[in-house]
């Protein structure tokens, strides 16, 4: 059972999607389509920079003769733990059609590439498991992360307060005093408290001067 969880380590802490970042496409029988830019910045809070904790390497573009399809292939490293891994990934996509050429086909295969070389890693599992065809669960996990913002802009200014405030605070939203509902008072309430405690800290400065 350890050695389950181990191996998926990686995989349940991105395998969650913040629907925000993803839209409803009505073609090729319909599907869910992710912000690629979403996953590029999840990719490096879970890896390092791009180029220094993952990234895209050797690629290579090869055209299907006596055809406008072009293959794309490369290699997805990245850095996770005390591990290195590296996956190959591929995809491939029409650069004309009727005499009409795409100048962004490259773009675009290299995104469906890695696209799908982050899904196999666990990245946005539940859109690509069929789990945001259930609105039920869609609508489950946007109240994840409406959950998950609001107790970080509020953390954001508590982990400022001193200690005995700051524990306030982290007992009240422990009890469910502050919610997603009111949080904006208590924000407010807590910038007023940092203002005082700066203040008390220069005065008390000043004196001991």
């Amino acid at each position: 059972m350890a050695k389950t969880t181990k191996n998926l380590a990686l995989w349940d802490s991105v395998s969650t999607t913040d629907p925000q970042y993803t839209k409803k496409v009505n073609q090729r029988g319909g599907f869910t389509a992710i912000a690629a830019q979403s996953q590029v910045k999840k990719a490096t809070e879970v890896f390092g920079i791009m180029g220094h904790g993952w990234g895209v390497e050797d690629e290579k573009f090869t055209v299907v003769e006596g055809t406008t399809m072009v293959l794309y292939t490369a290699s997805l490293w990245y850095k996770f733990g005390n591990s290195n891994g590296s996956i190959p990934i591929n995809s491939s996509i029409k650069y004309g059609a009727n005499g009409r050429y795409d100048d962004d086909f490259s773009k675009k295969v290299s995104t469906d590439a890695l696209t799908k070389g982050l899904s196999k890693l666990g990245f946005n599992a539940d859109v690509f498991m069929g789990l945001f065809d259930d609105n039920k669960y869609v609508n489950q996990v946007k109240e994840q992360f409406v959950n998950n913002d609001w107790k970080d802009l509020l953390n954001q200014v508590i982990k400022k307060l001193p200690s005995t405030d700051k524990t306030k605070f982290d007992n009240a939203i422990t009890a469910g005093t502050i919610t997603s509902k009111n949080y904006k008072s208590y924000i407010k309430r807590a910038n007023e408290l940092l203002i005082q405690s700066e203040e008390a800290m220069i005065e008390a400065k000043n004196n001991n001067g």
